[in-house]
């Protein structure tokens, strides 16, 4: 009966949270039910049935999180005008697209919703090469961010190619982005002021989290990451640093690192962390340390080497 309802390319689950508006029976649970969904996954024909106007207005205003989700070749997403008609959806979701750019270099036309979302997941986007954060007129879009999270992007070489604010993200997650080779460059990640959780997971390509920027020789130069409390990095088979300044975390509490082999110290100058007590390495050694991260990083490293 269920299958009958929705058709063969949309489902509901999690209690009639989400839908998949493909074809006209999900368009009709939709009309019928607009209070009991939250999540929308919308594909192709799905966003030219927005455009058209094939349902009021106020149908989709309940809707919270937005996922597109495109079967057909497409190499950006084509306009996001459509979003006009979901003007409470706080986070998108890109999921398994051929899509190449999310944020084209042009402007598009009615993007007003789309720099008012807080949340930004890209997910299993295997041809995706830029995401575009560094065009002029995301800027507003990534000063409001509260989580970003980049997960199974094969391609991508960078999250973004030059300094960008990310003044008001809170958490970021990225797993399984095999050709990064860093995450960001010194002028980014210093406007992380509100940063809480740090996760890096399985990327097999980089060698440091934070990079320098062109010409910073010293290793006095430091970066604060005032919010932070968790950091968590793990299977990063040829990550050697965090970065080679200084680092001071005033908040941090939980430090996890997990098969970082070639990693001898967090950074190559000082780091200060007066609220960390412990390091948890390879899940199962927890050790506590009387001087600095680094110095009880350098000790555990040699024990393994010894071994």
């Amino acid at each position: 009966m269920k299958d009958n309802l929705l058709g063969t390319k949309g489902y509901l689950c999690d209690c009639m949270q989400k839908i998949w508006i493909s074809n006209y029976h999900n368009l009709l649970l939709l009309v019928l039910f607009p209070q009991l969904f939250k999540c929308l996954l919308l594909g192709q024909n799905g966003v030219e049935m927005i455009l058209g106007g094939e349902f009021q207005r106020n149908l989709l205003h309940s809707l919270k999180v937005l996922t597109l989700y495109f079967h057909i070749e497409c190499d950006e997403i084509p306009e996001y005008g459509f979003l006009q008609q979901l003007p409470n959806v706080k986070k998108l979701v890109v999921y398994n697209s051929s899509f190449e750019v999310i944020f084209c270099l042009q402007q598009p036309d009615n993007n007003e919703h789309l720099l008012q979302m807080k949340e930004l997941r890209l997910e299993s986007l295997q041809e995706l090469v830029s995401i575009g954060l560094e065009n002029s007129w995301t800027e507003s879009f990534v000063r409001n961010l509260e989580t970003f999270e980049v997960v199974n992007c094969s391609s991508l070489e960078n999250l973004v190619t030059c300094t960008v604010s990310f003044s008001n993200l809170i958490c970021l997650k990225v797993e399984s982005c095999h050709k990064l080779s860093y995450l960001f460059t010194s002028s980014t990640a210093k406007s992380l002021a509100k940063l809480q959780r740090m996760e890096i997971i399985n990327c097999r390509s980089i060698e440091v989290i934070v990079s320098k920027e062109e010409g910073q020789e010293s290793n006095e130069d430091q970066i604060i990451f005032s919010q932070l409390t968790c950091l968590k990095l793990e299977s990063l088979e040829n990550l050697r640093k965090f970065y080679r300044g200084s680092l001071s975390f005033p908040l941090l509490e939980e430090l996890l690192i997990t098969d970082c082999e070639k990693m001898v110290s967090l950074c190559a100058g000082t780091v200060e962390a007066g609220k960390l007590s412990q390091v948890t390495i390879n899940e199962e050694e927890n050790f506590p340390f009387e001087t600095d991260i680094n110095s009880a990083m350098l000790k555990e490293f040699l024990k393994k080497v010894r071994v």
